[in-house]
Order: structure tokens, then sequence, then C-alpha cells
């Protein structure tokens, strides 16, 4: 098991009592700080919605049925704003904690789409020359972007729209001999730019448009000019 296989698991069931799951807990340090800090934040959460039951529940129930009106007109409305103010903190705390998890469950999924994407795809490594000068536009063209620096066409050896999780997307080589695969995919936008790896691949997740641009490539390839470039030469209109 490889480590973005492991957290995506791992943002999904923490708790897993897999055998493979557990092995690589025990051989990678940066994995075993991820699962803590996932069940950490699970348990915080936990704590945080536990609101214990007092035992004298139906007396005070019933106490509070009489003498209702007579409290509530002692309560003094600093004293409701403050607690009110308390509740919205609580409930925004638990609210933000569960969008964190979510986009990061969504990353590590999205991860996984790209490299196996990648992996059962076409070769096309031995493409020779360059794609048609307009191909690479028309096919961004279809997902909402504009190419407004030509020059990058002389890095693209092929463009076309595929699918990935029944999806359609755009599926581009580029770099030295088409080695570095660029896609474009819509749906959840990342709230930032997200390096990410694996055992032989290595890859930035890009937000942009109505989606996320990728860039990934094999481990010791340079990406580098070619996202430069990419964010230079595309303009997004959704």
């Amino acid at each position: 098991m490889n480590c973005l296989e492991f957290r995506r698991i791992c943002l999904s069931d923490p708790y897993t009592s897999a055998a493979d799951f557990a092995a690589h807990r025990l051989e990678c340090h940066e994995c075993t700080r991820f699962v803590d800090s996932v069940t950490a934040f699970d348990k915080k959460l936990l704590d945080a919605m536990q609101v214990p039951v007092p035992e004298d529940l139906a007396t005070r129930v019933k106490l509070r049925q009489v003498i209702g009106e007579e409290h509530a007109r002692r309560v003094r409305p600093w004293q409701w704003a403050l607690a009110a103010s308390i509740f919205v903190s609580v409930a925004l705390g638990g609210f933000l904690g569960l969008q964190v998890y979510s986009t990061n469950l969504y990353i590590a999924q999205l991860q996984a789409s790209v490299i196996d994407h990648v992996n059962n795809e076409p070769d096309f490594i031995s493409v020779q020359g360059k794609v048609p000068s307009d191909k690479f536009a028309r096919v961004m063209a279809a997902f909402g972007a504009e190419v407004v620096n030509k020059d990058i066409e002389s890095l693209i050896a092929h463009a076309y729209v595929c699918v990935m999780d029944k999806r359609p997307i755009a599926h581009i080589f580029a770099g030295n001999g088409g080695q570095v695969t660029v896609l474009y995919v819509t749906g959840k936008r990342i709230g930032a730019e997200t390096p990410f790896k694996d055992d032989s691949h290595q890859g930035v997740l890009i937000p942009a448009g109505g989606g996320n641009l990728v860039v990934i490539a094999p481990k010791g390839e340079q990406i580098e000019p070619l996202v430069t470039k990419l964010k230079q030469s595309i303009r997004w209109s959704i």
C-alpha cells in the first residue's frame, strides 16, 4: 500500500483493522502522524458533541415548568446573547471541521483517481510532432477556458477529451516527449494549490475555473516550468 491509498482509506475509516493498512502505518512515520491527526480530530469533534444528561433531568423539567416565566424575567438580555454566541461558536467550529474533513477526503480521492487514470490510459509517450495548433485550444474551450498565450502549444504533444469516474475531462500530454500529463477535472474546486506524490508519480492540484487542473509526471520529471506556463496561458471564464 502506498501513502496516497493509505490516506484515502484513513479519511474514510481511520479505525480500519485491514492488515495492509496497519503494516503501512508501522512503516511510514508521515502516515502515522497523518492518521493520528485524523483520529485526534474525530475525538475532539465527538467530545464537543457529547452533552451529559443530568440524573435529575425529569425533576428539573417539572421545576422549570413551574418557575419558567419567573426565571425568564430574571435572565438579563446579555446572558441570552452570551449563551447564543457560545452555541454559534461551537456549531460553527464543528461545521468548519467537517468541511475540512470533506475537502481532505475529496483531495485524496481525486489524487487516487488521477493516478489510476494515468496508469490505465493509452500510452502516448512515443507521440512524435505536436498537436494541431487549434486542438489544445478547442479542448480547453470545451471546459470554459481560453488559451491566451499560443506559445504553450509548442509544449503540447496530444490533447483530447476522455472520461474519468464517469465524467468528461480534458486530457493533455505535454512536456518532454509527452512525459507530463495535464488533466482538467470539473467538480468541487479545492481551496489552494496542493502537491501530491506516490511511489512513482509526483504532481500538483491547481484550483481553476469550475474545477481543478492536475499536472502529474513520473518522479524526477520537472513540472514547475509547465505549471507556471499553464497558469500564464489559460484564462478561465467559469
